[in-house]
This record gives C-alpha cells, structure tokens and sequence, in this order.
C-alpha cells in the first residue's frame, strides 16, 4: 500500500486533500472552543462590568448632584448666623418651602447644630403630603452617627466643608440622604451645624438612572428579591468570572450606611454577542465550502500535473534567463518525476553555492577597501567615493548637507607619553563614540587620517549639525581618558570645524573641505575643545 502510494500521483492528491479537509476541520474545532467561544465570552464580561460600573457613576453622579445643592445652601453667612441663634423662623421662611422641595425632587431637608441636636425639619410625601414622623427627625444617637457630621465638644473654629452621603432604610421605603456642614461663605471656619436632605429611591431617582444609562433602570429594595436571583454586590463586580444568568435581568445592589445590602438596581441584559447557532452555522458553511475549494483545486492540478516535465523545462529556462539559482522545482517525491526534479535541484543549489562564494568573496574585497583597519569605520577612500556620488547625483533629497573635520586635541603629546599603543585604543574609543552618536543610516563617520575624523550629515539644517557637532564633541570628553601632557584639558578633547551646504546645486567637495578645515583651525586657535561653524560659499561666489 506504501510503495502504491508513492508511486500513484492521483492516490497522493486524493489522500492530501483529505488530510487537508479533516486538518481545516480539527483546526476550526479547536480554535472555535478554546480560543473563540472564550475571547468572546470574556470580552462579553468585560462589557457587562463596563455598564455596572457606569451605572456606579451615574448613581454617584446623582450623589454628587444633591451634595451641590448641600453646598449652595450650607455656605452662606445668612445660615450661619440664623443657625448660631437657632433662627427657624428664618430656616422655615427660606428653605421648608413645598413647592421648592418638589421641584428639586427631594423629600426632605433638615438642620441640626453641631452636636445633633434637631433644629428644624420638613418633609413631604411624593403626594406633598407634610410628614412628622420621617427618620431624620425621630432618629436614633446611633442612626444620628451614621447622617450626620457631629461633634461632642465645642466646634473646631478652622474646619474644613464636609459631607455625609448614602442609603438608609426606614419603614420598608430606601432613602438618598446628602449631609453637609454649615461653615461661613469661605468654605471654612467655624461649624455651626448641619444641613441634611433627602428624597426616596423611587420612580424619580429611576428616571434620571435611565436618563443617564440610556436604557431602563429598575430599584428594588434587597430583601424583596428572591434569593437564587444572582445579585452582584457593586464592590465586588470585578472579581466575578460572569455577570449573566438565565435571568432576564442584572442585579447589582449597594449597600446602606451600616454596610448591608439594601438597595438593588436592576436592568435588562444586553443583547448577546454571539450565538452557539451562529457558529455552527458559519462553521457549517466554512466546510462546505472548502470541499468545493478543495475539489476544484485537485482538478487544477491534475490537470497540470499530466504534463509534469512541461513545468520542469519551464523551471530550467526561467533560472537561466534570470540568472537566478536559488529557485527549486519545489517537488519532493519519490517518482520518476520527484528523481529528476531532485538532479535538477542538485545542480541549481551547486551553482547558486559557487556564486555566493563568489558574491561574498567581492563583497569582502570591498569592504577591506572602504574600512579603516583600526577603527573598523570608513576610510577616506570610502568617504570620497560617497562625496562624489553626492556632487554626481545632486539628489535634492539629502539636503542640507553638512561636513565636520574633527581633530583630537594634543595628540601627539599623548602618544609621547602614553604609546602608540595607548594612542590606537583612543582612535578606536573616539571612533566608537561618534559612531554612537551620528544616524547610521543617513551619516557617514570616517577616519580621514591619523587623529583626524571626518563626519558627514545628510538632511539636517545648520542649527541641527552645530547641536551634532556639540554632542560629538561632548561624548569626546565623556569618555574621560586621561590626558597628563594636555596644556588645555586633563582629559582627551577634540575640536571641530563645521560647514554646511543648503542647495545641491552649490555643493563642491573641496570648498565643503577648505571650509571645514578651516573652521578646525580656527577652533584649535580658539583653545580647542570647541566646536566652530562657518557659512558655506561656492568657490565661484567667493571670487
């Protein structure tokens, strides 16, 4: 059966197309279960946590809301003053007014002084029926402890605005309470007591959670839900592996000032994502059409496959004709085709091996030209030859040009002091160094001779080349070679002169090199260790 296998072509395709099949199928499988359905699952999760957190900002939005109008009315110097005489009819007058509590949507609003005792109340009904029995005025010290900001002995006389916000039940109803301080206008001082106001988590505080959501918001009081609802505690949501149940709904409830769960906001699931139908049925579709694919293609090449030594000659007159030996006949078999197919491979890979030899032998001959032995950066022979292709081409696009001429100072009395030897590991430090400082792929840094370096920028302006010349300069005396015999520096230094062409069109090799030379010269002169700049003109501009 191995040897019929083998030997068959049409045997060989029928079984790779199979395998293929039954391949893309396993692949599909495996990619679907374990990477697929979990990426979307998880990002499905994240998604749920993003909308519970939302709706955590929109509740505390609503928080933030009545503590504003808290603070409106809290920091004012009027109150102060009505609240250190215990003036209710001023409190009554300006603030127990129905109609003013119903248009801001809230239930109550209350005033203690800073030990908790009450001072003033009211309170209404949703139906603006005035209550006399509500919480905040028949409450507990201990409940007291929980709404409001107390003090036990004389108010601190510098305190700062403070606020208390949260839920509480009472007779079954929850209730959103804000208290605040009553400090001066300034916002600080002395308290002179506490200001607290409150409305029911009803239909109205449902509207505006909507509002903000953009989709219905339901509350529900906890104890009420039955308890296999999964109902997910708002600071615990991000540890939870999933958010969905088979429920329509998302349940997630907030605790009351005494850290139990009371109140519960409910919304209906998004959407899903995905669906297990979806899949199977794009799978389903994936695979049919891959038996169609996979057919027409083993009828394309048995087609050409009958005409196997076609493609062969055909193989052979394009490596020739394009020089090319790297190409194979990309068939591996053990028929009369796959043995000619592998001479023929033999014989391109024999040639293609002598030719890279070859290539690289060039390449290495090249390269031994253009590289300064020591350094192992370019040589001036390199350098030249890069400079005449600039004059040659004018390629606009690698200017600005700018050349550098930089000579390390007092070299000679280092070599007579330190060795020759000592002198060829600073050439190679201060060749390293500039090559660690200059783009690789659009400067060339070169050895011109000696102590001497040549930099060459392309596509920078003169205020960028000075700030390189400055830097090279720098990384020079970073290096921190000691230099005993230096009459200016105790460490190796090197000046450097600096010209730079604009326009392709002015560009010249020798006047680009006096001028820098120059520039050098008048560095050293100037106490070395420095950098000089001087303006490019043509030779012909200058006569």
């Amino acid at each position: 059966m191995r040897n019929l296998i083998a030997k068959s072509l049409h045997l060989k395709l029928f079984l790779l197309f199979a395998l293929l099949l039954a391949g893309f199928s396993s692949v599909h499988l495996l990619i679907r279960y374990y990477w697929t359905l979990p990426q979307l699952v998880t990002l499905e999760v994240e998604n749920d946590k993003k909308d519970i957190k939302k709706l955590g900002s929109a509740f505390a939005r609503i928080q933030s809301e009545m503590q504003r109008l808290a603070y409106d009315n809290a920091v004012w110097d009027e109150m102060t003053r009505a609240m250190e005489r215990e003036d209710t009819t001023f409190l009554s007058k300006n603030y127990h007014i129905k109609e003013s509590l119903q248009s801001l949507d809230l239930n109550g609003m209350h005033f203690y002084d800073y030990t908790g005792k009450a001072i003033s109340h009211f309170a209404l009904e949703n139906n603006g029926e005035v209550i006399s029995d509500s919480l905040f005025q028949i409450a507990s010290e201990q409940q007291k402890a929980q709404f409001l900001i107390v003090q036990s002995d004389e108010p601190v006389q510098q305190q700062q605005l403070q606020f208390k916000s949260g839920v509480i039940s009472f007779n079954e109803e929850l209730i959103l309470f804000v208290s605040s301080t009553i400090v001066p206008s300034v916002g600080t001082g002395k308290v002179y007591g506490s200001m607290l106001v409150w409305t029911y988590l009803d239909d109205k505080i449902s509207r505006q959670l909507t509002e903000m959501m953009q989709r219905h918001i339901q509350l529900h009081t906890y104890s009420n839900l039955s308890k296999e609802k999964l109902i997910i505690p708002f600071e615990k949501y991000k540890s939870y592996p999933e958010i969905r149940t088979q429920d329509e709904l998302i349940y997630v409830s907030f605790n009351d000032v005494f850290g139990q769960a009371q109140l519960v906001m409910a919304y209906k699931k998004p959407k899903r994502m995905f669906t297990n139908q979806l899949i199977e049925y794009s799978m389903g579709i994936a695979l049919i059409s891959s038996v169609f694919i996979l057919a027409f293609i083993y009828y394309l090449i048995d087609k050409v496959v009958i005409n196997p030594l076609t493609s062969l000659r055909r193989t052979v007159y394009r490596v020739i004709k394009e020089g090319d030996f790297s190409q194979e006949t990309n068939i591996k078999r053990q028929d009369e085709i796959g043995h000619l197919a592998h001479l023929i491979d033999g014989l391109f890979s024999t040639v293609d091996t002598q030719k890279t030899i070859l290539v690289e032998a060039n390449q290495k001959l090249q390269k031994l030209s253009d590289t300064d032995e020591l350094t192992n950066i370019a040589n001036r022979r390199a350098l030249m030859q890069f400079l005449k292709l600039i004059e040659r081409e004018r390629e606009s696009a690698l200017f600005p040009v700018s050349l550098m001429m930089l000579d390390i100072d007092h070299f000679k009395g280092f070599n007579d002091h330190y060795g020759h030897q000592a002198g060829d590991n600073v050439i190679s430090k201060v060749a390293e160094a500039l090559n660690g400082k200059t783009r690789s792929n659009m400067d060339l840094v070169a050895r011109y001779g000696g102590e001497e370096f040549t930099i060459l920028l392309t596509q920078v302006s003169e205020e960028e080349a000075l700030l390189v010349a400055n830097k090279l300069k720098q990384a020079i005396w970073d290096l921190k070679i000691p230099h005993e015999k230096s009459p200016t520096e105790k460490y190796i230094t090197a000046s450097v002169g600096l010209t730079s062409c604009l326009q392709a069109d002015d560009f010249e090799i020798e006047q680009m090199f006096r001028i820098a030379d120059s520039a050098l010269y008048e560095a050293k002169d100037s106490g070395r260790n420095a950098v000089l700049s001087k303006m490019y003109r043509k030779h012909s501009s200058e006569n």
